[in-house]
């Protein structure tokens, strides 16, 4: 059993699952110090009590500045982040623990798949194809903070999550690499879980999601080249946005296929390829709008 202490920190605008996020932390095997909500819940869902604090802001902040918040209240050896659309599995926290136990500094866990929301699924299978709850654990290039965990030192250290990224999407990636570049190695423990019930429920919602990962990786990576290099794939467009488009359909069915060459256990979601494709198509196409702005940017 270890003797390390866990705050769980939630940014959240007014989810209406905050109050399943809650009963399953509250139902940990081991219990966290706190559980930290921070930002808006305008219809007074949160219940609060000695384990559970809101912290209010007075307007709908970004997850990033969220996530800095909380961090700045916590009193946990080790920060645990998770949103408020995820569901942690019953030994959540003791997984996370028991790696930070081991030597780990940085560690991320598993994403469970449900089989009962078709594009729910396809959303959590193209996001997080390497972190789901079925992959090897081990190292990984960079984590995504729905499930991430960080010694508290070392977050402050580090400087949190930057707070230029306006959306749930390329804060974590940001973070991940800035730790690595500092010699930190980010370890994946697919055990320790949470299902992701984000409320996507549509080939729209699907396609606005992923191009925006996209479109904010290509605003990164760039950034990074001593950790990345050059994504062949992404230079097979000249760097001119209109070509990535137009070669996108391709490069997603290269995607695809890889993937479920990389990982077997893919193979069990064959018959969601349509919604899979078309997610793998939308992060394409949103990559072509953030090489347009970075071009745009850079002239």
């Amino acid at each position: 059993m270890t003797s390390l202490q866990a705050s769980v920190i939630i940014p959240n605008l007014n989810s209406p699952l905050i109050n399943d996020v809650l009963d399953a932390l509250r139902s940990q095997t081991i219990q966290p110090r706190e559980i930290l909500i921070v930002g808006c819940d305008d219809a007074g869902r949160v219940r609060e009590d000695e384990m559970v604090q809101m912290i209010t802001t007075n307007k709908p902040v970004s997850p990033a500045v969220a996530r800095n918040i909380g961090a700045q209240h916590a009193r946990g050896d080790v920060l645990c982040y998770t949103d408020a659309d995820c569901v942690a599995r019953p030994d959540w926290i003791t997984r996370l623990l028991e790696r930070h136990a081991a030597g780990a500094e940085v560690v991320g866990g598993g994403v469970a798949v449900e089989h009962n929301h078709y594009w729910q699924l396809c959303d959590n299978v193209v996001a997080f194809t390497p972190f789901l709850e079925t992959s090897k654990p081990g190292s990984r290039p960079y984590l995504p903070s729905l499930n991430f965990s960080i010694r508290r030192a070392l977050m402050h250290q580090i400087g949190g999550f930057d707070e230029r990224f306006p959306l749930a999407a390329g804060e974590d990636t940001d973070l991940s690499f800035r730790l690595r570049r500092a010699g930190y190695v980010l370890w994946f423990e697919p055990h320790a879980a949470v299902f992701h019930r984000h409320l996507r429920s549509s080939p729209g919602q699907l396609w606005r999601h992923l191009a925006t990962f996209g479109r904010t990786y290509m605003e990164i990576y760039p950034d990074y080249p001593d950790l990345l290099g050059n994504w062949r794939r992404i230079n097979l467009s000249t760097g001119i946005p209109e070509v990535l488009r137009v070669i996108g359909p391709a490069l997603a069915t290269c995607d695809l296929v890889e993937r479920m060459i990389r990982y077997p256990q893919l193979r069990t979601y064959l018959p969601f390829s349509p919604g899979l494709l078309l997610g793998m198509l939308a992060w394409y196409d949103g990559a072509a709008v953030g090489l347009r702005h970075r071009c745009h940017s850079h002239s």
